[in-house]
């Protein structure tokens, strides 16, 4: 029966265990109702296990063959390490559309060693040279998936890496698919409650960038959980902040200022500068949001700074990024205009064409509202070069917005809010390529 308070007392919920049900409405919208049910449900399976009610003392002798058995494990493990740590270099030598040619002429790099090795690799790549992240992912998988006796472990974290280089360089189909992937490998091993925590986070940026923030909001709540569980406070952190960038896409800033506030007074005195500048970087966008530009600058350069210093150099360009925005919204073009190009000519080293385009098309913004049209036909051209260099799903739809902005450029009619709708549209083109450009309405 139900208590006053409308919740399921214990004989109820006991009763309910011991059946395979559907959860009623009630008990999918109470957490306590739920989490105490499961908590039944798996003392009830517990008790059905022979072995719970097996009372011989366990022994606390080592058994000899077990240590044996571990120990040579874990010397094949530290040789195939060192194999794979001389082999990778030679791997990974040439351009990145090389790697797979060299991995296919030396079948001695297949081994879970130089999955391994790359994966340990990839962080770094991603912060400085983002798209070779993504190809060494693909050497990851490649090598894994026909890898014999390749671990459930093995394979999903090589998906789950792939997935979250691939969300950032802003291929979120892809990446919600590689996500997918690393899912079923987790789900297939026994003890996988960490690494699906891990792939929460990463779920969940992927998730906001396809807008589905309800599910993403409930990933990064559920990965923190388990976190905080596991005492991982970088991890716990990681996944607060995916839960505020989600409060970000709905406009809820000051919820968001409050969560990364609490975050940053906790990481006050510890040593985890990469942490606390992805934090301080977060206020600053938050500042930004609520109208107070003065300390969202403030926040976005020390940002930029501390992940300068720690060599996470990508996103210390985007801190710098939005620093140039916040001028660029006070109306201080000059003080921004050096900042951006800047930052777009560093986009471009590290490769990354989606940001290299969109801002230098926030540059030609501020020039063609300045007449400065011959600047701002160059930049078209540049972008134009890019796209037509990448071969990517969307580049004849892009090529096609820009060709029309360079000509509208070339003949002096451009205004700065067309140029932001074209950028506006270059930024929504990958995760709909079949999005035809329109001109935006006068």
């Amino acid at each position: 029966m139900m208590v006053e308070e409308k919740h399921y007392d214990d004989d109820s919920l006991i009763a309910l265990a011991s059946e395979a049900v559907a959860l009623d409405e009630h008990l999918a919208s109470c957490a306590d109702c739920s989490e105490r049910l499961e908590t039944f449900r798996l003392i009830a399976e517990a008790m059905a296990v022979e072995t719970t009610w097996d009372t011989r003392p366990l022994s606390d002798t080592p058994v000899p063959e077990t240590i044996a058995n571990l120990r040579s494990f874990a010397d094949r493990m530290a040789m195939e390490d060192a194999e794979a740590a001389a082999n990778l270099p030679n791997l990974l030598a040439g351009q990145r559309e090389q790697w797979m040619d060299n991995l296919h002429l030396h079948p001695e790099y297949r081994t879970a060693g130089v999955v391994r090795k790359l994966l340990e690799s990839v962080p770094s790549a991603r912060d400085m040279m983002p798209r070779d992240a993504v190809e060494m992912t693909a050497l990851a998988i490649e090598i894994a998936d026909h890898l014999d006796g390749a671990s459930p472990q093995l394979r999903g974290a090589a998906w789950r890496e792939r997935a979250y280089s691939l969300f950032y360089v802003g291929d979120f189909v892809a990446a919600e698919r590689a996500t997918a992937n690393a899912e079923g490998f987790f789900n297939a091993s026994l003890i996988a409650d960490y690494d699906l925590a891990r792939l929460g986070i990463v779920g969940a940026l992927v998730e906001r960038g396809l807008e589905e923030y309800s599910r993403a909001i409930a990933r990064s709540r559920a990965s923190a959980e388990i976190f905080q569980i596991f005492g991982d406070r970088t991890r716990y952190v990681s996944a607060r902040l995916a839960e505020v960038h989600l409060l970000f896409s709905i406009c809820r800033y000051q919820e968001a200022h409050d969560t990364l506030m609490l975050l940053r007074n906790a990481l006050l005195g510890r040593d985890d500068v990469p942490t606390y500048a992805r934090v301080i970087g977060n206020l600053g966008f938050c500042c930004w949001k609520l109208q107070r530009p003065d300390q969202a600058l403030l926040y976005f350069d020390e940002a930029a700074q501390l992940l300068e210093a720690s060599g996470i150099y990508t996103e210390a360009v985007r801190s710098r990024w939005n620093a140039a925005r916040v001028l660029t919204d006070e109306g201080r073009f000059q003080d921004a205009l050096p900042r951006l190009r800047g930052v777009s000519g560093e986009f471009e080293r590290f490769g990354m064409m989606a940001p290299a385009t969109e801002s230098s098309l926030e540059i030609a913004e501020i020039l063609v509202s300045n007449g400065d049209f011959d600047q701002a036909e160059e930049i078209c051209r540049t972008a134009i070069r890019r796209f037509e260099t990448s071969h990517l799903a969307y580049t004849a739809p892009a090529l096609t917005a820009l060709a029309l902005m360079q000509e509208a450029v070339r003949n002096r009619t451009a205004t700065r809010k067309f140029v932001s709708h074209v950028r506006e549209y270059l930024r929504r083109v990958p995760d709909e390529p079949a999005l035809l450009f329109a001109f935006p309405a006068e």
